[in-house]
């Protein structure tokens, strides 16, 4: 006798971690790109190239799952303050990534050992692998536009 499927979820049930699905989502489509950057970087400039390519991966993931895990962290706080949190979070990135590329770009053992191009054009194609990803995990989510856990009394 074949073992019974478990039943299927309620339909109209309401995605319960937006944030984690779209991390989720945006991971496994940041790191793809990221490898193939990494793999296409090793050929064009050698083992430098692949350390730039794949420090571009790693500093998306860091800065862009990091405003996804504050929405995540954030996701029982009124309306308002997620919008707080993640216009904050976004503003902190970017400063702090600011800051990061000013010292990454002005440091001589960096540049000694990273291929700085190859660490550019990797984080640009990984944040739009991202952002492709993200926006893929966000329309296959089930988001009610009505709060399901209230009644309306009328």
């Amino acid at each position: 006798m074949a073992p019974q499927a478990s039943p299927p979820s309620e339909a109209g049930q309401a995605t319960r971690h937006p944030a984690l699905a779209m991390l989720r989502g945006a991971l496994v489509a940041g790191v793809v790109v990221g490898l193939n950057a990494a793999a296409v970087s090793v050929v064009a400039a050698g083992l430098k190239g692949l350390w730039g390519a794949l420090l571009g991966l790693l500093m998306v993931i860091i800065f862009s799952g990091a405003g996804l895990l504050a929405l995540h962290l954030a996701r029982h706080a009124s309306p308002t303050l997620q919008l707080a949190v993640a216009m904050g979070s976004y503003t902190g990135r970017i400063a702090v990534f600011g800051g990061l590329l000013i010292i990454a770009l002005s440091s001589d053992s960096l540049a000694a050992n990273v291929n700085l191009t190859t660490l550019g054009v990797s984080a640009i194609l990984v944040v739009m692998g991202w952002m492709a990803g993200e926006i893929w995990a966000w329309s296959r989510l089930r988001v009610p536009i009505y709060d399901l856990d209230h009644e309306v009394n009328t």
